[in-house]
């Protein structure tokens, strides 16, 4: 899903609602599990502004043992989270980094994709101590199939116009997801050269 228009018509609070909105829609997720998985981040990346916020720490709630609390909290945060989903209350921007955070896998690396590439970026991830080459590029093969197949619906006649408008978005969404899996495999590759005193400058070949 690319949601973002010519011009930036659609907002980053947008963009963040309207992915969000789309997995509770298709995938096992419910909204209420979206509100805890939120909660649980903001309070992992800023716990002093979190409960400043009134965002309820559902982790210190369940040591506790108390029901009512409990109960009462979940629905309180389940009404805001739903007014943010809904539009009828904008997005605080201190939630953004949670917010991407508390998505699935799948809809979180769409969601950054977007983001970026309305700044002209690309949304890569660093592989890190833990990350596994070996899965990025089982993901970028994956992502190459997807994109040469959305790329050629639109290709199909051989050119790229307004006729096309339908199938463009997926076609910007696949491949994004190229080159953020590119890109993660290039910096690994990148850090290991500079590791070793042989870092090199980076050729564009066409």
């Amino acid at each position: 899903m690319t949601t973002s228009k010519a011009g930036h018509a659609v907002t980053r609070d947008q963009v963040l609602v309207a992915h969000a909105a789309e997995m509770i829609a298709r995938t096992s997720m419910s909204t209420p599990g979206f509100a805890q998985a939120l909660a649980a981040q903001l309070y992992a990346l800023a716990p002093v502004k979190a409960e400043a916020e009134g965002v309820p720490n559902f982790e210190a709630l369940a040591e506790v043992g108390a029901a009512e609390p409990f109960i009462k909290a979940t629905a309180s945060w389940l009404k805001r989270v739903q007014r943010w989903l809904a539009g009828d209350v904008d997005l605080p921007a201190w939630t953004e980094e949670g917010w991407v955070l508390a998505l699935e896998p799948e809809w979180r690396e769409r969601c950054v994709n977007e983001l970026a590439a309305r700044h002209g970026l690309i949304g890569a991830r660093d592989l890190g101590l833990d990350g596994c080459p070996v899965t990025a590029f089982g993901q970028l093969v994956s992502r190459l199939g997807a994109a040469v197949e959305a790329t050629g619906v639109v290709l199909a006649d051989g050119k790229i116009t307004e006729k096309d408008l339908p199938d463009l978005p997926r076609m910007i969404e696949a491949l994004l997801a190229v080159e953020s899996r590119s890109c993660e495999l290039r910096r690994a590759a990148e850090n290991v050269l500079a590791a070793v005193g042989k870092a090199q400058a980076l050729r564009v070949v066409s």
